[in-house]
């Protein structure tokens, strides 16, 4: 799997886990409450049944006895939501995951986020 991808399903994890986060610690509510709370994915448009498939089989409806930790739960959910996803839309041949708009900002996100780093080094060079 390209580093990109990857990169794009930490980052869609991470943002996954704090909507929970934020559910159970803003409304007070408990972490199944929370992650119960976060699975409508409505963002996700025609892919959205994909995503509520992954949260329920990864994350609501975890085998009993699971030595998971909860992130880990919700990155392999929307691992395999995104991959699922991604599959899809090739074979649909409609705009493929990485044309997305959720996608590219991503992208762009991480490359301002890598030129500025680099920008203090570059500065440092001359």
């Amino acid at each position: 799997m390209d580093a990109a991808l990857d990169a794009f399903i930490r980052d869609q994890s991470l943002q996954k886990w704090n909507e929970v986060e934020g559910l159970r610690e803003g409304a007070e509510i408990n972490v199944m409450q929370a992650v119960k709370s976060s699975s409508e994915f409505l963002v996700k448009g025609p892919y959205r049944n994909i995503w509520k498939r992954w949260w329920q089989k990864e994350v609501i409806e975890p085998e009993q006895g699971r030595n998971e930790y909860l992130f880990a739960q919700i990155e392999n959910a929307v691992r395999g939501a995104v991959l699922e996803e991604r599959e899809i839309r090739k074979q649909q041949q409609k705009n493929l995951l990485e044309d997305s708009f959720e996608y590219k900002e991503f992208i762009a996100r991480q490359m301002e986020h890598l030129l500025f780093e680099a920008g203090g080094d570059i500065e440092e060079d001359m």
